[in-house]
C-alpha cells in the first residue's frame, strides 16, 4: 500500500507527505551479535529501494517520493550508515513501523520500478474503478515467447474489474526491437508479460510507462492469469545486455534456445 509519512519536526506546521510504495514482507533480519537491532525507517527504505534498486537519479526518485532532493538525500545518507553500522557490527536491522503513517493514494508511477514491491499485484487494482486495463504477451504459438526483440507477435488481452474480457494479436511484422515499445503504446498497453529482453528495451518500455514482467515461460493465457491472481512465476534474472554474437561454450540463461555449438540463449535475451 502506498503510504505518507509525516515530516518529523520540532515545531508545528502543516504535515508533509512522503509517498511510499512500499510495504515490505519482512521487518526483521536477524543479525549474529545479540545487541540491540538498528531501526531503519519506512521512508529511508523507500529511498534506499528508488536509488540503489531502481536506479533512479536523485531527481526522479524525489518526484516519486513528492520529497526534494535536498531531503532525499537526508534519507539516503541516514539509510546507508544504519545499513552499515547493521552490517559491520553483526546488529539486526528492523524495518520501523511508522505509527504516524496515513494512506496515501494508490501508486500510478510504478510501472516505472523493475522491482517494484508491487510485481504480485496488479494495474487492475491500481486502476480508477471502471477503466480497462491491456496486457501484452509475446507470443508464439499460443506460449510466451522468450526473445521481446524477435518476438513474432504480442498477445493482447483486455482487463476489466480484474477480468479477461477479450484478446486480439498483434503481429510485429517488420518492425524491429527499438520500435516495439512503441507499437505496445500506440496499442495502449499498460503492462507487458515477456520471456528475456534487453537494457535498451526496458528503458523505451518504462518511458512509455508500460509495467514490465519478464522472464516469464508457458501459455500466454495462463501467464496472464496468474498476473491478475498475484501468483505468476517469474525468473528475476531476464535481463541481457549483449548480442547473440557468441563463441563456443557460451550460455546466456539456459533456457534451450540454442545458437550454435554449445550456446544456450534462454530468457534473458531480447535486445536485439
Amino acid at each position: 500500500m502506498c503510504i505518507c509519512t509525516l515530516k518529523e519536526t520540532s515545531m508545528p506546521r502543516n504535515p508533509k507527505c512522503r509517498k511510499i510504495c512500499l510495504s515490505p514482507s519482512c521487518r526483521i533480519f536477524q543479525g549474529a551479535s545479540g545487541q540491540a537491532a538498528v531501526e531503519l525507517r519506512l521512508d529511508e527504505l523507500e529511498a534506499l529501494r528508488l536509488v540503489d534498486l531502481e536506479e533512479f537519479d536523485q531527481a526522479k526518485a524525489a518526484q516519486h517520493m513528492e520529497i526534494s532532493r535536498g531531503t532525499l538525500q537526508r534519507l539516503l545518507y541516514a539509510a546507508h550508515r544504519r545499513v552499515a553500522l547493521a552490517l559491520t557490527t553483526g546488529r539486526s536491522i528492523a524495518i520501523a513501523e511508522n505509527g504516524n503513517a496515513v494512506p496515501a493514494p494508490g501508486c500510478r508511477s510504478f510501472s516505472t520500478c523493475r522491482f517494484c514491491c508491487r510485481s504480485s499485484e496488479t494495474a487492475a487494482k491500481l486502476k480508477t474503478q471502471g477503466e480497462t486495463m491491456i496486457i501484452a504477451v509475446t507470443c508464439e504459438n499460443d506460449n510466451v515467447f522468450q526473445h521481446f526483440g524477435h518476438t513474432p507477435s504480442f498477445a493482447l488481452f483486455t482487463v476489466e474489474e480484474n477480468r479477461l474480457t477479450g484478446r486480439t494479436d498483434l503481429p510485429t511484422g517488420e518492425s524491429g526491437h527499438g520500435a516495439l515499445a512503441g507499437l505496445l503504446k500506440e496499442h495502449n498497453v499498460d503492462v507487458l508479460i515477456c520471456g528475456g529482453i534487453g537494457g535498451g528495451a526496458q528503458q523505451a518500455l518504462a518511458e512509455c510507462g508500460i509495467k514490465l514482467v519478464g522472464g516469464v515461460r508457458g501459455d500466454v493465457t495462463e501467464a496472464v492469469g496468474g498476473y491478475l491472481a498475484g501468483t505468476l512465476e517469474a525468473n528475476p534474472n531476464f535481463s541481457c545486455n549483449h548480442h547473440h554474437e557468441h563463441g563456443e561454450g557460451h550460455s546466456c540463461g539456459g533456457h534451450g534456445h540454442h545458437h550454435g555449438e554449445g550456446h544456450s540463449c534462454g530468457g534473458h535475451c531480447g535486445n536485439h
